[in-house]
């Protein structure tokens, strides 16, 4: 917005931006938290009135899209994860950028396009990793060791703040129960003229903040958290924990094989879920062990006990692969009747003729009659025509 106003007001320059206290104001009713629409518009008037900047047309133009760009006409829509279409575009392309180049041949491409998409698989291992670790905890509140096994580490840094803020000097203004639905109103020390309504339903822990900052980013405020820990709620509720913060999402969605979700729910779980849950219980052990040589040769120990009980009393004894169990192991079955066939060859080159080496019309002259050749009057395998001897 500095460089616009410099712009539009060539004269004043940049000293009129940082100095004259401008920006200060009409930023603090842009970006504003907990502002109302009906606030913004008189906190913008205020700012261009008393800089005398009403009959300039490009604020006149802001403030008439003022819908469309201010973050107080948004506080009812959920912007988390909100990315524009062309900034996403760009760092695809940013990202890829790096490992492909102009004039790259198909196969040169395929193997830079396969490096790209290692170097995001291994990114993803390592803060899957990274969330395995227990971060340090500031409060002893219950609700801040339930966000640490549920959330992973990055948005668990501003549930942690959320939760801190939670428990400093809240102002409790008032509190009224009603139906099992508490409505508590409190105030925050440094934002003494805003007043925040927390509504708590204590038989479903639906809760509510008139700041609305769940809607928003998708975690609880701290209003919230004070609010449920007056009420002896120790957990954070479950519907508002968004499946895209959890730890264990890729685990909760990611099978085997494709077709294995809709099998999730299933009383008795498929084979491949089985596989894939034990392998999720073996990388869970690797990842508790964090290079502990004891933990690790335990659980070495006990993997061989394992694999011996399986082998002497569990595992029956090896037999030769039937065509069944080869169709059950390749997922694919015999066709008894074949409606597919190869298509017929093409014989679309060339007139379908060669050219005849001099070997073969030498071996091809004996099965011929032979001629009288006017010429010399003898018998050959030519005439006067064709005889090699005429000039």
């Amino acid at each position: 917005m500095k460089a616009a106003l410099q712009i539009s007001f060539p004269l004043l320059g940049t000293v009129f931006c940082a100095e004259s206290g401008f920006m200060d104001k009409l930023g603090r009713v842009i970006w504003a938290d907990h502002i109302t629409p009906d606030e913004f518009e008189q906190g913008w008037i205020d700012a261009v009135d008393e800089f005398d900047l009403n009959e300039n047309v490009w604020l006149k133009e802001m403030f008439d899209m003022r819908s469309l760009w201010i973050p107080a006409y948004f506080n009812d829509e959920p912007m988390v994860g909100l990315m524009q279409t062309t900034s996403r575009s760009e760092s695809f392309n940013f990202y890829f950028g790096n490992y492909v180049q102009r004039g790259d041949t198909l196969s040169e491409f395929y193997i830079c396009y396969q490096s790209a998409i290692e170097k995001q698989r291994n990114n993803a291992k390592k803060l899957t990793h990274y969330d395995d670790f227990t971060p340090k905890t500031i409060t002893d509140r219950e609700i801040e060791k339930d966000a640490i096994r549920l959330d992973t580490r990055d948005l668990f840094y501003k549930v942690q703040e959320e939760i801190r803020a939670g428990c400093m000097d809240i102002i409790l203004l008032g509190m009224t129960c009603l139906d099992n639905v508490k409505k508590i109103k409190i105030q925050e020390p440094g934002n003494r003229t805003r007043i925040f309504e927390v509504e708590l339903n204590m038989e479903t822990h639906f809760i509510e903040c008139s700041c609305k900052l769940f809607t928003r980013v998708g975690y609880l405020c701290s209003h919230a958290f004070f609010c449920l820990g007056i009420c002896g709620i120790r957990i954070i509720p479950r519907q508002y924990v968004s499946n895209r913060w959890l730890k264990n999402t890729v685990e909760r969605f990611s099978t085997l094989e494709l077709g294995e979700i809709s099998d999730r729910d299933a009383t008795i779980l498929s084979r491949h879920v089985q596989t894939q849950d034990c392998w999720f219980e073996f990388q869970g052990c690797l990842s508790d062990a964090s290079g502990n040589a004891d933990v690790l040769e335990y659980i070495k120990n006990g993997i061989s006990s394992m694999r011996k009980h399986i082998t002497t009393t569990m595992k029956k004894p090896r037999t030769r692969l039937n065509s069944e169990q080869i169709e059950e192991l390749i997922d694919s079955h015999v066709v008894n009747e074949i409606t597919i066939r190869n298509p017929n060859k093409s014989n679309n080159k060339g007139s379908r003729k060669r050219i005849i080496s001099g070997a073969e019309k030498s071996i091809g002259c004996n099965n011929r009659k032979m001629r009288k050749c006017a010429t010399f009057q003898e018998y050959a395998y030519h005439d006067s025509r064709t005889c090699p001897e005429k000039t």
